[in-house]
């Protein structure tokens, strides 16, 4: 059975860690820190988008159905991550949130207007 776009990515997250360190802090893929690489022009920073996808849905699935919403744009990479509820209390009794799952999406090409799309 196949899913819709919109039912694998379910909205974007937008906090200040995704806004600013993402952008262009981190490694490349040997290991060694990419600022440094970007401030001698070896490489162009690539833009990264967090979004809550499908807790069942893997990376292809969510590749492609960032190509399929946002359509013209290339996925570099896609990282996940399970993130577990946080407990809470109300009153006497402890609940927790629900588990949902991360998803880091790397655009090859430019910019996207998230707003606009998801």
């Amino acid at each position: 059975m196949r899913r819709s776009p919109n039912e694998i990515i379910l909205r974007p997250l937008f906090t200040e860690k995704t806004s600013t360190s993402l952008q262009s802090e981190g490694t490349d893929g040997v290991g060694r820190r990419l600022q440094a690489r970007i401030d001698r022009g070896e490489v162009e920073p690539r833009p990264k988008y967090t979004f809550e996808v499908a807790p069942d849905a893997n990376k292809i699935e969510i590749r492609r159905a960032f190509e399929a919403i946002f359509e013209g744009r290339r996925v570099t990479s896609v990282r996940t991550m399970n993130v577990r509820g946080k407990k809470k209390r109300m009153g006497r009794t402890m609940g927790r949130r629900p588990h949902w799952k991360k998803a880091i999406i790397e655009v090859a090409d430019g910019p996207v207007d998230v707003l606009e799309g998801a």
